[in-house]
């Protein structure tokens, strides 16, 4: 399905309103959100009115850092370097495209740009999904993001698989703040969550196998009222969500466990949108696309101390999980890694040679494996 992409001429005519051009709509159908030609003291101007949506709303950092940075500077730029103009038309939080729906949402033409959120992808793109299979890998955001460009630079099927599957061009990727413990009662080591049950999102329901606990299938969305009416115990959910959720009212403990930070929410542009888009306004979403990791995971990492601060402020329990907890917490768990790595062989990747990689770039930045996965062994 095309999506509807509007491109409407604005003529300056001092401060009249006269319609004085034609609108040219591409796609099969125009956007929802076009509108007629208006006058516009600016001088001659094009409008490309863009669809954008995600699952999560603006309370989440990636979503911030979409808004802040990526629409704002395509929007800047578009103007100050080119004929057009862009008129967004927003829809986060679900409005448009539901949480673990964007992928399908951006190859069907529902919205034209979108950020999807990689965790409820597992099965349709298990490569760029393969960190959520790699616990206690690294929780620093700025070394994640590092590491991320390097390994998607020297593997381009990192985001060939948009186009070639499913009808989107791939811009831009951002990464998760650390994944925190809320939980209802105070937990310091493996043997605490004996018992409980946690509610985690798709793939990090692994991160608790072996460990005694009942995994609980959630999401940020769903977070609050499992806790508040005991449907879990405890939740493992990026920080910062968790925060502005204020799930600290129903769940006063934070164990800081180094549990993951993880390649997150990825952009990407409607394929037939693309194709229909002049080639400087090409030109600029990709360039700022590239750029949207490095603002996204330095505003991750400034906001992270403030949200520790935070939970301080607001009487929650602050823990960390010692080394010695976190080796046995990793040795508790199945061979996730070497699943990760038959399932990428499976799907025609080189799985112990990405992943291997992955982990030998960490090294390079000096981050310690928690535990030899023996990987291809």
């Amino acid at each position: 399905m095309a999506a509807g992409l509007a491109i409407s001429l604005m003529a300056g005519c001092g401060s009249g309103n006269k319609d004085t051009g034609s609108q040219k709509t591409t796609g099969a159908a125009a956007a929802p959100a076009a509108k007629e030609s208006q006058a516009a003291s600016s001088g001659n101007k094009e409008t490309i009115t863009l669809r954008i949506g995600s699952g999560h709303s603006e309370s989440n950092p990636w979503i911030t850092a979409l808004e802040d940075y990526f629409v704002k500077n395509v929007s800047e730029r578009v103007s100050a370097e080119t004929g057009y103009e862009i008129n967004w038309v927003k829809s986060y939080g679900g409005a448009v495209i539901s949480l673990g729906n964007e992928l399908q949402g951006v190859q069907d033409g529902l919205v034209d740009i979108g950020c999807t959120i990689l965790v409820f992808e597992a099965s349709r793109l298990p490569l760029q999904d393969m960190v959520y299979s790699m616990p206690f890998s690294c929780s620093d955001p700025l070394i994640v993001a590092d590491t991320i460009k390097q390994i998607y630079s020297e593997y381009p099927e990192f985001t060939e698989t948009y186009e070639k599957d499913y009808n989107q061009k791939f811009i831009g990727i951002g990464v998760s703040d650390p994944y925190g413990f809320y939980s209802t009662k105070e937990v310091k080591s493996l043997a605490d969550v004996n018992g409980m049950k946690i509610g985690a999102a798709g793939i990090n329901l692994s991160w608790i196998e072996g460990s005694g606990a009942v995994g609980v299938q959630t999401s940020l969305n769903d977070t609050y009222q499992n806790l508040q009416t005991n449907v879990c115990q405890a939740t493992i959910q990026p920080t910062r969500s968790c925060v502005n959720l204020k799930v600290y009212e129903v769940a006063p403990y934070y164990l800081d466990a180094n549990f993951n930070v993880v390649p997150f929410n990825s952009i990407t542009v409607n394929l037939d949108t693309w194709k229909d888009l002049p080639p400087e306004v090409q030109t600029i979403l990709t360039e700022v696309g590239e750029g949207y990791l490095d603002y996204e995971a330095n505003y991750i990492n400034e906001i992270h101390e403030q949200d520790l601060k935070t939970l301080e402020e607001q009487g929650c329990t602050i823990i960390s999980l010692s080394r010695e907890e976190q080796e046995k917490w990793a040795a508790s768990l199945p061979d996730i890694v070497n699943g990760l790595v038959k399932n990428l062989d499976d799907a025609g990747y080189k799985g112990a040679e990405i992943v291997s990689r992955y982990y030998e770039i960490l090294e390079s930045h000096g981050v310690e494996r928690v535990r030899d996965w023996n990987i291809g062994g």
